[in-house]
């Protein structure tokens, strides 16, 4: 009976400081940032934080995604964001963008999770 007790209470204490580690990882965890121009093929998969200038910007209102075009230093790169209502971007404007960077066509994009204004 003492050593059930004992495991039930030993495994809540690892629960709650296994809750709280993660908790922790994920608030202070910093995503990479790569230059538009340094990003390449062997990229494909990381989440990832960039920045650019938009040279285009198109949004496809019966899917909801937005197309980004940006340019930094010379380096074009393809930016997807799916379920958007409204294009707030437009050409001309510095932005940053978080996502993943895949392979779509042979061409790298990034698929957004997050667009800002800089």
């Amino acid at each position: 009976m003492i050593q059930e007790k004992l495991l039930v209470k030993l495994s809540l204490i690892t629960i709650v400081l296994g809750l709280a580690s993660l908790y922790f990882v994920s608030v202070f965890a910093e995503i990479e940032f790569i230059e538009l121009g340094k990003i390449c093929k062997e990229d494909v998969g990381k989440v990832v934080r960039t920045k650019g200038t938009i040279s285009k910007s198109f949004l496809a209102k019966d899917s909801h995604t937005l197309f980004l075009d940006l340019e930094e230093n010379g380096k074009k790169l393809s930016v997807v964001m799916f379920d958007v209502d409204e294009n707030q971007f437009s050409k001309g404007e510095e932005v940053s963008v978080k996502g993943e960077i895949s392979l779509y066509k042979g061409k790298l994009e990034i698929i957004a999770k997050e667009i800002k204004k800089i």
